[in-house]
């Protein structure tokens, strides 16, 4: 078949082709990816936008009754992301009987032994496969749509077996608008050789990598349509596709593993691993591995709604084609053999897409094959681990987390309560009093039981992690107790009592406006982003269009072109960024043509949410002179974490340092701080302490001049001598000595030596023994103590300077007021 010819052709070497996937079943009936698309699938130069795609798999839906499309609803942008469902004709007919019966073993309260045996028997698990959740990582949507035709269509024993045991689910993009972006990025770069590629600016509307860190919060559409579609089907196997290491990794991960998983998953995750490893070692196919790459930690991954519901969470990373190009590529440090990887890539490889193609698919044909075929064992899991799941408050605990209904912060606990919501998790009220774990629990308080089914996942969210500082680097962050990082009360009720307490369901979570944060005056703000990284700042638009705070969105290009910034603006806000001051100042280099970003006719995906004709240049130093003029002149500049670099870096303030970190490590959690400057207007509402986040890799630690007040235990230093911290030292030879004052004296903060624009600390970094609330630290001293917020009064505005991100991933909701109270700051 001509078909089977091309995937051989487009193969570079024998050893990336196995028996699975080396030709293409023949069907009079249903449409071939070549006679939709025009070409087979894994051709060079060549890539398909979104809409096409889920074109595709309508096509077959229309000419087979063995596939199953829905819509999972629009994206940001308004373009559709869908799923398909694949199986025989019989199971399809009867797919509302399979969702309920899976439904029930996902919730087996109430169900006894013998009913779930029978419902064992008659269901058929089912493993939902995505593609692009990652915009650049072109291979697996392409994949995925000759997959659902090789399901739909072949009669060969193996593709028989998944079919009549198990419901394969299929959503070839989960991020349209960025997948449409990068097709379009691809083809201009294909189109013209001779010019600068552009660069993947934007990826969605709002973040690019990060959306797959949304796993927990749930801020973007793509993360909300993946749980509400998971909460529906209950699928056992949840598998996400991407691209990086060579040539296809399979996810198990060097630990240490989310401690509030079942380890039946666990177990799970190794097993299938390791089969797709054997069956494709078996084919002669190389660079088939695991375990060296991911940690298993993190609970923000979009695979966490598997994970976090007693099913499996799992991905692949395979090779990147860099689009759809063909060509030599180097391997890197992947090709040492190590314990985990017997057979590792070679150093360098003639690697094409269909390559890519042929890996993934081969290997995902044997995982399906593999629980279809023991599809009682998989379906016996996934009920084990949701009665352990309902056990777990008075087997493991705790009994209950508690939202105490005396909490001021009335606001931000519904947010979090509703955001539990969200994930399936069940909400009850108190009905009367109760004290226990020595809590005085009043009436009325939210109660989080964890004799539920999604009780891990309850528990995931809103207990503390602790990362030890020797285990393995840390993939992502090692720390993200939502509780505090809302700035709310949550009491972990270790005693099972608490579930025979009388309490009522609360579906519906009162919203009470009276904490929200707020402004008090309509102020005019603006948003800057820059050129060369828009991923942190998305998460900022995000927090202020959740607080319905309206902003004017702009380019580090509009603050270098506009002198006046003062006439339009009161407060400036530069978000968290990548690189340095520097890179900031100087953006992409003017070398060679414009570079554009915006929509033309052929490429009408680019542009979005900003466009402009050239993105090279950065703030300049004429933005520089803009900013500090804008502050002197009355308004409020916010620099968030790497942000900050600019204003030290270049003299917009003064007293404020950099200190690198010597054995510092903090690799992304939640740190405490605490109050210095009670009377500060940016503090209002706040308490004597904050939860907020810092990552060490990414945001500097500051210091001010007159140094941070701790020593290397964490409290405050004294001179050598006699007495303590708390009894004074006593110099021997001379009398006590307290001057008076005399009418006439000259206060000292008047006296011209020290007049000026001092820095402020507003928050500090609490103490060596005290930072860290959740995740890792090592070395605790070299943060304990430093500010993490700043106020730099200059002229008759102000700069903040923040240590902490206030805008992270959704996360860190009870830092929100810090920002609008800075722009409260501001005079109208």
């Amino acid at each position: 078949m001509a078909y089977g010819q091309k995937i051989r052709e487009y193969t570079t070497e024998p050893f990336f082709l196995t028996p699975l996937i080396d030709h293409l079943p023949v069907s009079k009936t249903v449409p071939t990816p070549e006679k939709f698309f025009g070409h087979v699938t894994g051709a060079p130069n060549i890539l398909t936008y979104s809409k096409p795609l889920a074109d595709y798999l309508r096509a077959l839906e229309k000419a087979s009754p063995r596939v199953h499309v829905i819509s999972m609803g629009p994206s940001e942008e308004g373009r559709e992301m869908v799923v398909a469902l694949i199986s025989d004709a019989d199971n399809l007919s009867h797919l509302s009987d399979i969702k309920r019966m899976n439904g029930r073993l996902a919730d087996p309260r109430g169900l006894q032994e013998a009913e779930a045996q029978a419902l064992l028997k008659r269901t058929v698990p089912m493993y939902w496969l995505t593609g692009a959740m990652h915009a650049p990582e072109s291979g697996p949507p392409e994949m995925l749509m000759e997959l659902a035709y090789r399901l739909a269509v072949s009669e060969e024993p193996n593709i028989k077996t998944i079919r009549k045991n198990s419901i394969v689910m299929i959503t070839p993009v989960l991020d349209t608008d960025g997948r449409d972006r990068a097709v379009d990025v691809y083809r201009y770069r294909k189109a013209n050789p001779g010019k600068a590629p552009i660069p993947l600016v934007y990826w969605g509307k709002y973040v690019a990598h990060d959306d797959n860190r949304d796993g927990m919060t749930l801020a973007l559409k793509m993360s909300k349509a993946l749980t509400k579609t998971w909460l529906e089907y209950h699928p056992q196997v949840m598998h996400d596709l991407h691209e990086s290491v060579p040539f296809l990794y399979i996810s198990t991960g060097t630990g240490p593993y989310n401690a509030w998983i079942d380890p039946i998953t666990v177990s799970e995750w190794q097993d299938l691993a390791y089969e797709e490893i054997e069956q494709l070692t078996k084919a002669n196919v190389p660079g088939v591995w695991t375990h060296g790459f991911f940690d298993g930690w993190a609970a923000n991954y979009g695979k966490t709604v598997a994970d976090g519901h007693n099913a499996i969470g799992r991905f692949y990373e395979t090779f990147s084609a860099g689009g759809a190009d063909t060509g030599i590529r180097s391997t890197g440090s992947a090709s040492t053999r190590e314990w985990y990887r017997p057979n590792p890539p070679f150093p360098s490889v003639r690697w094409s897409l269909r390559d890519n193609v042929n890996l993934s698919e081969s290997g995902i044909l044997v995982a399906l094959h593999k629980v279809a075929s023991e599809k009682d064992r998989y379906l016996q899991n996934f009920y084990l681990k949701s009665k352990r799941a309902v056990a777990k408050g008075r087997t493991e605990g705790p009994g209950a987390w508690v939202f105490p209904s005396n909490d001021p912060a009335r606001k931000r606990q519904a947010m979090l309560l509703k955001l539990l919501q969200s994930h399936g998790i069940e909400i009850q009220r108190l009905d009367e009093a109760a004290n226990l774990d020595g809590q005085s629990i009043p009436r009325g308080s939210y109660v989080v039981r964890m004799d539920q089914p999604y009780s891990r996942m309850a528990d995931m969210l809103l207990d503390t992690q602790y990362y030890k500082p020797s285990d393995p680097r840390s993939y992502d962050d090692t720390g993200w107790s939502l509780g505090p990082l809302f700035d709310v009360k949550t009491w972990r009720i270790k005693d099972p009592a608490i579930l025979d307490r009388q309490m009522s369901p609360s579906p519906d979570i009162t919203m009470i406006e009276s904490d929200a944060p707020r402004l008090t005056k309509p102020l005019r703000i603006a948003l800057v982003h820059t050129w060369t990284n828009t991923q942190d700042e998305g998460w900022a638009r995000l927090a202020l269009e959740g607080m319905k705070v309206p902003y004017d969105y702009l380019s580090v290009h509009a603050i270098r072109d506009n002198a006046d910034l003062r006439a339009k603006y009161d407060l400036i806000l530069i978000p968290q960024t990548g690189g340095s001051a520097q890179s900031l100042v100087n953006g992409i280099p003017k070398v060679g043509d414009p570079i554009p970003w915006r929509p033309t006719p052929e490429y009408p995906n680019l542009g979005g949410p900003d466009a402009t004709d050239d993105i090279r240049g950065g703030l300049e130093l004429a933005g520089v002179a803009n900013l500090q003029k804008f502050a002197r002149e009355g308004g409020t500049l916010v620099c968030v974490g790497n942000a900050a670099r600019m204003p030290i870096d270049y003299g917009l303030v003064s007293g404020v340092s950099i200190t690198p970190p010597q054995a510092l490590n903090a690799p992304g959690g939640v740190y405490l701080t605490t109050k210095e400057d009670a009377e500060s207007p940016l503090l209002k509402g706040y308490g004597a302490n904050l939860a907020g986040y810092f990552n060490m890799n990414t945001m500097p630690i500051l210091s001010t001049g007159g140094g941070s007040g701790q020593g290397r235990g964490g409290a405050p230093e004294r001179a050598s001598g006699r007495g303590s911290l708390t009894d004074p030292d006593v110099i021997q030879g001379r009398p006590p000595y307290t001057p008076k004052a005399k009418p006439g004296d000259v206060p000292e903060n008047d006296s011209p030596r020290n007049q000026g624009d001092r820095p402020r600390v507003l928050l500090r970094f609490a103490g060596r023994d005290q930072v860290m609330v959740s995740g890792m630290i090592d070395h605790p001293e070299e943060l304990a103590g430093k500010p993490a917020l700043i106020d730099c009064p200059t002229g008759k505005g102000h700069i903040v300077l923040f240590a902490i991100n206030p805008f992270w991933r959704g996360q860190t909701v009870g830092s929100y007021q810090l920002v609008l109270n800075a722009a409260e700051w501001v005079k109208p």
